[in-house]
């Protein structure tokens, strides 16, 4: 029997890149990765279907990835350290996009957990803990500190205002406030100048630094992911070999803390502004069973005041399974670890970073 053989022939048309002048074949440069270009690219039809595909693939990459950040903790970081990464949005890109949801549902909800307020400086101190109390010198020596930078800034622009308007000194001569009508016009004593220019500044101070400190918070929480990265790194440390695997945690971990807030905030705070005996209804059995009369010591011992324990609830169960699902560690050395790390970073959040933020804030206002 005779057998035919059959040449195949391969046509591979070759290419120059526009970008870095390398040969190639193919659709993609082997060198830079540019893509091949056709004047039919600049189309309106081209442009829109990169725009409609653009937005297809990124809803459904960004959807995935939350999805299964959720339901299956630690999947998607185990997916990113063994090099499985087109399926799912890229860390920095998925916490990016879920802050911006966060701030934008929080503060429609007007929750303002994550939002400092002047007088948060007051709450969750290191001496909380009973085995800290001797920190509490410390503790009002912050509170102090913060009290004293806000009265400072408010003189400074209470002066500031009324040079403005040549009252340097405030008690020695009359102020004339004049309206649209003379009968609107009014003179102000000069022994009440000074009252008028302190109430002046309350209102300035209030509304610079709620205006301030909502736009620094949404940067500042993105400073605790390598913080939390860190933290990681110290207890994984036989198990970590890079910093970066930690970071990846650290994100993901962030990013289903943001997701369980929103949730929280829509589903169990924002029924208050309807009726006020319906906000809250999600942790009323929590509170019953926990905090009643008989229990609430030991409760407040072991997982603190009530909204921590909404935190909590959040986080010890995702970073039981994550840690389980990463570094298959016993359970109850991951029971201990995951409560340690909520501990830390409950505090680190509501202890540390308001206190921060409300510091820096008043660090940066000016009249």
């Amino acid at each position: 029997m005779k057998l035919k053989v059959h040449k195949t022939i391969y046509n591979y048309e070759s290419n120059t890149c526009n970008n870095c002048g390398q040969v190639f074949s193919g659709k993609v440069c082997n060198h830079c990765g540019e893509k091949i270009f056709h004047e039919k690219q600049l189309s309106a039809g081209h442009f829109l279907h990169e725009v409609i595909d653009f937005f297809y693939h990124f809803e459904n990459k960004v959807l995935k990835t939350i999805k299964l950040n959720i339901l299956k903790p630690g999947f998607i970081t185990a997916e990113n350290l063994r090099g499985v990464r087109v399926p799912y949005a890229k860390p920095v890109q998925l916490y990016l996009v879920v802050a911006v949801l966060f701030y934008i549902v929080v503060s429609k909800v007007r929750v303002t957990d994550y939002i400092p307020q002047f007088g948060d400086h007051k709450y969750y101190y290191v001496s909380d803990y009973r085995l800290l109390k001797w920190a509490s010198p410390l503790d009002n020596w912050v509170v102090n500190r913060i009290d004293t930078m806000w009265a400072k800034k408010g003189s400074e622009i209470q002066q500031s205002l009324a040079q403005q308007y040549g009252q340097e000194n405030t008690a020695l001569e009359p102020m004339n406030l004049y309206g649209k009508n003379k009968s609107d016009s009014l003179v102000i004593p000069a022994t009440k100048t000074e009252i008028y220019w302190y109430q002046q500044m309350r209102l300035y101070r209030w509304s610079m630094f709620h205006a301030k400190i909502g736009t620094f918070a949404k940067t500042f929480i993105f400073i605790l992911l390598p913080v939390f990265a860190g933290f990681f790194f110290l207890l994984f440390s036989k198990k970590i070999k890079y910093y970066g695997s930690a970071l990846i945690l650290s994100t993901h971990f962030m990013v289903y803390n943001l997701c369980a807030y929103t949730i929280y905030a829509v589903v169990n705070v924002w029924p208050i502004y309807l009726d006020k005996d319906l906000g809250g209804w999600m942790f009323k059995p929590f509170d019953w069973l926990l905090y009643n009369k008989y229990f609430e010591p030991v409760s407040t011992f072991i997982i603190g005041e009530p909204f921590e324990m909404v935190h909590m609830i959040f986080w010890m169960p995702w970073l039981f399974v994550a840690f389980k699902r990463l570094y298959g560690i016993s359970w109850w050395k991951n029971l201990l670890i995951s409560y340690f790390c909520c501990k830390v970073f409950f505090f680190l959040i509501f202890g540390v970073l308001k206190k921060l933020l409300i510091v820096f804030t008043i660090w940066t206002m000016h009249a």
